[in-house]
């Protein structure tokens, strides 16, 4: 038996934490006592001063990424193209030191960013290459472009069946290198299959440990990555046994990073990290999100839109509401991007949970979010996620409240998604990244970071939602922003229980004692983590560092 004592700090602590000068003692792998600056302090085998230092419950990323964060360090930086000729020379000047065969992969590219439609094709990127298999993967994971020898080791040619339009054709059907959504995905996993063979599973694991120690460093003591195929899946199950990180995941596809498991039988039977085993189905994309617009919604999305237009004095934001796949329904125009119909869903979720899986649903649009709430609400699963819910109406906001499960949405996409959401009028048309709204309705909010796609620093991501701050200095949607204390309880106690497990991630007697100790306050620009603690022992700096 052991006990600590942090003393001399200031503690967030309680259900509604909030700042005050205090001290805290640990029980061995729990939280015994939290005190106030006034009360005495008890009696412990070691204490940690904190000189004023913030101390907080670790933080719970319940959407990061990891195993595809890892990759990152491996693969070229795509925050460096800024067009197509940039890229051009960059997978130039990779093929050069490359052996023939080997991928060139550029990770997290902004494509919306490149001047005009100017996108490289695959036969731009074969010449640039000299043929080898080429994949420039934009931030979102959910589109990019790919050389023509990788589009033939992905299986994706004239004749792949494509009833959801995910590869894009010339006039004579071939594809053209961009792909979007499952295409992406079959691209992306089969890039990374090849690049994991080249670096043996020595190289892998050490990528692996260095994404981990990274989420660590940032005082994140808790992750779940969603949606992982079963290689991936015995990757995070030896990690798992390496790292100090509380570490789970959910059930993807073998065939692709977007695709759902079509055999739920023959999925891993676990376990599935440090939660219970779930199960990931994309409802929408990022770019490509499935909206449902009232005639009022519809004109406000118009008038943002030629505003944004007019401002920048770019047809930009009107040419990208043109090229969304609409149709009607009634009144109501909708972006027809859904990736089932609501049949299919139900049936898939009704199946997902009665092989004992939690259902994770991905949605972004309002159309999709409407979908996961009304298909949880009738399937009552028990516990649930649903991913992202970036734009929704009141309307979906009600029917979220009814469903029951947990919203974890990202705003860290703030500052990089808000200005793009604003030039097509969505803010005006939806209530975009509705944290207010979700906690009015009485939602269960998960602040996570969509890591890589988003900033894995938790401080960014909670500052965001509360200065909802974009890069022009204006505020984006200002009347869904939240208070500090509900910001910090939905980054800790928010995300462990969209992980599965309610009641943790607080600073509260009888709690497991995960907590980050950061340099001053977590909501000023410049205050960072110093040390991040899991079950009492300090994780970072390593202990003896």
């Amino acid at each position: 038996m052991s006990t600590i004592l942090f003393r001399n700090g200031t503690l967030w602590a309680g259900e509604r934490p909030a700042p005050r000068p205090g001290w805290l003692l640990v029980h061995d792998e729990r939280i015994a006592a939290c005190g106030a600056a006034t009360d005495p302090e008890p009696a412990a085998q070691s204490s940690v001063d904190l000189g004023g230092a913030h101390l907080l419950p670790g933080f719970c990323d319940a959407h990061s990424h990891l195993s595809v964060g890892a990759w990152l360090p491996a693969v070229g930086d795509g925050r460096t193209l800024g067009s197509r000729d940039e890229a051009l020379v960059a997978v130039r000047e990779a093929a050069a030191s490359k052996p023939p065969g080997a991928w060139i992969v550029f990770g997290r590219v902004d494509l919306d960013c490149w001047p005009g439609d100017r996108m490289a094709s695959a036969r731009d990127l074969a010449e640039a290459s000299a043929g080898r298999p080429v994949l420039l993967a934009d931030l979102t994971l959910h589109r990019g472009l790919v050389s023509e020898e990788g589009l033939r080791l992905s299986g994706i040619h004239r004749e792949t069946r494509d009833p959801k339009g995910d590869v894009v054709r010339g006039r004579l059907g071939e594809p053209t290198g961009l792909v979007w959504e499952r295409a992406f995905g079959r691209a992306l996993y089969t890039a990374l299959r090849s690049l994991a063979a080249d670096a043996g599973e020595t190289g892998v694991d050490g990528l692996l440990d260095r994404e981990a120690e990274q989420h660590l460093r940032l005082g994140i003591t808790r992750v779940h990555e969603p949606g992982v195929g079963p290689e991936v899946h015995a990757r995070l199950l030896a990690l798992a046994t390496r790292t100090a990180l509380r570490l789970s995941w959910s059930a993807g596809s073998s065939a692709g990073f977007l695709e759902p498991p079509d055999d739920l039988r023959a999925l891993p039977k676990g376990p599935y990290g440090e939660a219970p085993a779930s199960v990931k189905l994309f409802l929408d994309g990022a770019q490509r999100c499935a909206l449902c617009l009232s005639p009022s919604a519809v004109l406000a999305s118009l008038g943002g839109a030629l505003r944004a237009a007019l401002a920048a004095r770019d047809v930009r934001p009107l040419a990208m509401l043109a090229a969304q796949r609409t149709r009607l329904g009634g009144a109501h125009l909708h972006a027809a991007w859904e990736r089932f119909d609501e049949s299919e869903l139900l049936t898939r979720v009704a199946a997902i949970a009665g092989a004992g899986f939690v259902p994770r649903l991905h949605a972004i649009g309002n159309f999709a979010v409407a979908q996961a709430a009304r298909t949880l609400a009738a399937v009552r699963p028990g516990h649930s996620t649903i991913e992202h819910a970036l734009l929704a109406s009141d309307e979906e906001i009600d029917l979220l409240a009814k469903a029951g499960a947990v919203v974890s949405t990202q705003p860290g996409f703030v500052p990089t998604h808000g200005p793009s959401m604003r030039a097509l009028g969505l803010d005006a048309a939806l209530r975009a990244v509705p944290l207010r709204s979700l906690l009015r309705a009485g939602v269960a909010v998960a602040i996570s970071s969509d890591h890589p796609c988003g900033p894995v620093d938790p401080l960014h991501n909670l500052r965001h939602a509360v200065t909802r701050r974009i890069p022009n200095g204006e505020t984006f949607a200002a009347s869904e922003a939240i208070t500090c204390s509900e910001a910090l309880r939905a980054a800790t106690a928010g995300g462990a229980a969209a992980v599965g497990f309610s009641g943790e991630g607080a600073l509260v007697p009888g709690a497991v004692a995960d907590l980050a100790v950061c340099s001053g306050d977590p909501f000023a620009e410049g205050s960072r983590v110093v040390s991040t603690w899991i079950g009492g022992r300090r994780v970072f700096p390593p202990e003896g560092a």
